[in-house]
């Protein structure tokens, strides 16, 4: 299968484990400068002292990737369902804020698997791993 090569919209489904469920994503791919800052921006360094900013670049940049949520995945602690979609009764404008503040791990795992697992290693069934 190709890779698409596109800023259309994507989607990634995760396994949550906290509600047991699957979580479906939208997020709009980053561009090749947002993947640059982000990987800057993982470790700042101020004079000899060096600081891992990895959870904050983790949410700001799933924060500002993610694109939508698909209805029925996420819900109010009364149990009114919560929609990115504007032509849903459930929709609510401040939906994103509403997901990074309640759901931060989403948005990171979504920060993670689009600028940190884009590849990994294909090993053969012939390759000798030592």
């Amino acid at each position: 299968m190709p890779r698409i090569l596109s800023n259309k919209p994507c989607k990634v489904t995760f396994q949550d484990n906290i509600s047991g469920g699957n979580i479906t994503l939208g997020y709009i791919p980053p561009s090749s400068d947002d993947r640059i800052k982000y990987s800057n921006s993982i470790i700042t360094r101020k004079g000899r002292k060096i600081d891992s900013t990895m959870g904050e670049t983790r949410a700001k940049y799933g924060k500002k990737i993610l694109d939508s949520i698909t209805d029925g995945d996420f819900a109010r602690e009364d149990g009114r369902p919560i929609s990115s979609n504007p032509q849903s009764p459930a929709y609510d404008e401040k939906w994103k804020d509403i997901v990074a503040e309640f759901a931060p791990d989403v948005v990171a795992m979504l920060a993670i698997h689009v600028f940190e697992a884009g590849l990994t290693i294909s090993e053969t069934e012939d390759e000798d791993p030592t």
